[in-house]
């Protein structure tokens, strides 16, 4: 799916209110014309806690539940993207997604370096010497007549990874950081697997599941 894809609040207070209307009692609700006005998806929910990104590969409808229990109202917003109401399942399943797609782009850059067990080194990282300057410096030597093509291709893409990393840290051009200071309680706002894990285990345990609802939408 090529839009963007949210998680975002819903007061249970406010859900009451609306959870029975038909869109002409939905947009006379905001305030728009039926016909000419317009109520997204983000005009509904209260808040966008965040932002997953685009073609998300994680969903799964076994976790949603239709906001609208008028189902004309609810295909209304369903139809060209999504908006259900999701419980804590949902959110568990995200972090899983996001922690194996971690391991495994990791373990593909390393696996050809080590043994199976993924801690003894063989091969080309096993040619590996340190050499001491005379100005106490150190640096490593390798024999690179043992390189393999599988290690050249990890390296290739270790070198790709740590660029992309950099970007978000400001180190070329642009200055781009993680995170925040001033703005909001979000710890980070970056789509890099890597960082958005914490900021999804934030939301999480400082969700108040008792009050509201969990709404995930795309548009």
């Amino acid at each position: 799916m090529g839009y963007r894809n949210y998680i975002a609040l819903l007061p249970k207070k406010e859900y009451e209110k609306i959870k029975n209307f038909t869109k002409k009692e939905l947009y006379a609700y905001k305030k728009e014309d039926s016909e000419d006005g317009h109520v997204g998806v983000y005009d509904i929910t209260k808040e966008a806690l965040y932002e997953l990104g685009k073609y998300c590969e994680f969903g799964d409808k076994k976790f949603y539940k239709p906001v609208f229990l008028n189902k004309k109202l609810q295909e209304y917003y369903t139809q060209d993207g999504d908006f259900y109401i999701v419980e804590k399942e949902f959110l568990e399943h995200i972090i899983e997604d996001y922690t194996k797609k971690v391991k495994s782009y990791y373990g593909e850059m390393l696996t050809p370096f080590f043994e199976e067990n993924g801690r003894k080194p063989k091969g080309f990282l096993n040619s590996k010497k340190k050499i001491y300057n005379e100005d106490l410096t150190s640096e490593y030597r390798f024999n690179l007549n043992k390189i393999t093509y599988k290690e050249e291709n990890a390296i290739a893409k270790m070198i790709e990874h740590i660029s992309g990393m950099s970007d978000e840290w400001g180190v070329k051009s642009f200055e781009m950081l993680p995170y925040n200071l001033k703005r909001g309680e979000a710890v980070t706002t970056s789509w890099k697997y890597e960082y958005g894990i914490f900021e999804l285990v934030r939301i999480y345990k400082a969700f108040d599941w008792k009050k509201n609802l969990m709404i995930y939408y795309g548009y």
